[in-house]
C-alpha cells in the first residue's frame, strides 16, 4: 500500500481557477492521496466548486470554515485533520505537473530524507499547460542534500523563494509534530519566512532538486502593489526568526539576517510615513528600534562604506536620509521595470 498523502489547499476567491487547481491534484500519477479543500467562507462560489468536485472523488475533504481566518488559518484547519505520512500544499489559483507527488515521494523516500524541495515556474493566466511535460525521473539531479538547519543559509540568497515557499515541498508528516506542534501564524505577513524555518530545522535532513513541478500563477489582483499598513507585521516575523535560529546558525548567518532586519526597518520607516503620515509614532518607533538595534551591534556589524553611510544618516541627519530614500526608490524602481517584479519584497 502506497503512503498517504494529504494534500491542503486553502480555499478564497479563486472560483476562476480552483476547478483546474483541483483537477492538477485529482490527475496526479500518484494516487493514494486526501485531498483537502479549506473553503476559508470564500464571498463568491469557491465553496460550492468545492463540493461539487468531491462528488466526483472520495479523496476530497471539504472544510467550510465558519470565518474568514486568512490563509495560515486555513492551512492550519486543514493540518489538523490530515491523515497523511506526507502532506503537501497548494494554493488555489494555481496547479502542478501530473507528477509531482510521485517524484517528490520518491525523492524523500529513496534519500531517506524528511523534505524534498522543488524548483517551480512562474505562470500568466494565459501561459500554455505545463502539467503534462515529459519528465524522466532517473534524470532528475538532486542539486544539494541538506541538513534542514543548513537550508538556512538560502533564507537570503537567490534561493530565498525556493527554500520560503510552502506548496513546492513535500514533508514527513513528523516534522509538523515536533513538540511544538507547530502550525502557521495567524494574522502576520510573511507567514511562510515565519513557519518554514521552524519545518526544515524539525528535518534531519532535505534534498533540492532543479526539476520545476509546480505552477505559480501571477496575476494583477493575487497580489497588491499598494502598500499596506499589516504588511509590517513582517518585523515580527523576522524578529521571531532571529530569536529561534539563535542558537541554530552561524555569526557569519545572524550578521546576514541582522542586516537584512536593519534594511525592512528602512523601509518601514518611509513606507509607513509616506503612506500613513498620520501613523508618526508607529513609523518613528521603526527608527528607535534601527537605532536601539545598531548600538547594540555595532562592534558585530560589518558592513560596505555605503551603507554604513546611509545607516549613519538616517540616524543623525535625518533631512538628508529623506533624499536619499527617494533617489533609492527611483533605483529600485527602475530595476524591478525591467526585471519584471511587482512584489514589494523583491
Amino acid at each position: 500500500m502506497e503512503d498517504l498523502i494529504s494534500v491542503i489547499v486553502p480555499v478564497y476567491g479563486a472560483e476562476s481557477y480552483l476547478d483546474k487547481c483541483v483537477r492538477a491534484i485529482m490527475n496526479q500519477t500518484y494516487k493514494n492521496l486526501e485531498i483537502i479543500l479549506v473553503d476559508d467562507k470564500s464571498p463568491d462560489n469557491s465553496g460550492k466548486i468545492c463540493d461539487e468536485l468531491a462528488k466526483e472523488d472520495d479523496r476530497i475533504v471539504v472544510v467550510h470554515r465558519e470565518e474568514n481566518g486568512g490563509i495560515s488559518a486555513a492551512r492550519n484547519s486543514g493540518i489538523d485533520i490530515a491523515k497523511g505520512e506526507f502532506i503537501g500544499f497548494s494554493d488555489c489559483d494555481d496547479y502542478m505537473h501530473a507528477r509531482n507527488f510521485e517524484i517528490l515521494h520518491r525523492l524523500v523516500v529513496d534519500n531517506k530524507v524528511d523534505i524534498a524541495v522543488a524548483d517551480y515556474l512562474e505562470i500568466e493566466d494565459d501561459d500554455n499547460d505545463h502539467q503534462d511535460e515529459v519528465i524522466d525521473y532517473d534524470k532528475i539531479q538532486i542539486v544539494e542534500r541538506l541538513k534542514g538547519v543548513d537550508c538556512m543559509k538560502h533564507l537570503i540568497t537567490a534561493l530565498n523563494t525556493k527554500t520560503i515557499l510552502p506548496w513546492n515541498k513535500l514533508y514527513r508528516r513528523k516534522v509538523f509534530d515536533t513538540e511544538e506542534h507547530f502550525r502557521f501564524p495567524d494574522g502576520v505577513n510573511g507567514e511562510d519566512d515565519f513557519c518554514i524555518p521552524h519545518l526544515l530545522c524539525a528535518a534531519d535532513e532535505v534534498v533540492y532538486t532543479d526539476v520545476s513541478l509546480y505552477y505559480w500563477r501571477k496575476r494583477p489582483t493575487s497580489y497588491s502593489r499598494s502598500f499596506k499598513l499589516s504588511r509590517t507585521s513582517y518585523l515580527y516575523v523576522l524578529e521571531e526568526r532571529e530569536e529561534f535560529l539563535a542558537d541554530k546558525i552561524s555569526d557569519e548567518l545572524k550578521h546576514r539576517f541582522l542586516v537584512h532586519y536593519m534594511e525592512i526597518l528602512w523601509d518601514f520607516y518611509y513606507l509607513v510615513k509616506i503612506n500613513y503620515p498620520e501613523e508618526k509614532e508607529r513609523y518613528q518607533s521603526y527608527r528607535k528600534k534601527f537605532k536601539d538595534k545598531y548600538e547594540a551591534n555595532k562592534d558585530f556589524l560589518h558592513i560596505p562604506a555605503k551603507k554604513k553611510l546611509k545607516w549613519d544618516v538616517f540616524r543623525n541627519a535625518l533631512f538628508i536620509s529623506d533624499v536619499w530614500y527617494k533617489i533609492d526608490q527611483v533605483k529600485r524602481k527602475t530595476i524591478r521595470k525591467i526585471k519584471g517584479i511587482d512584489n514589494y519584497y523583491n
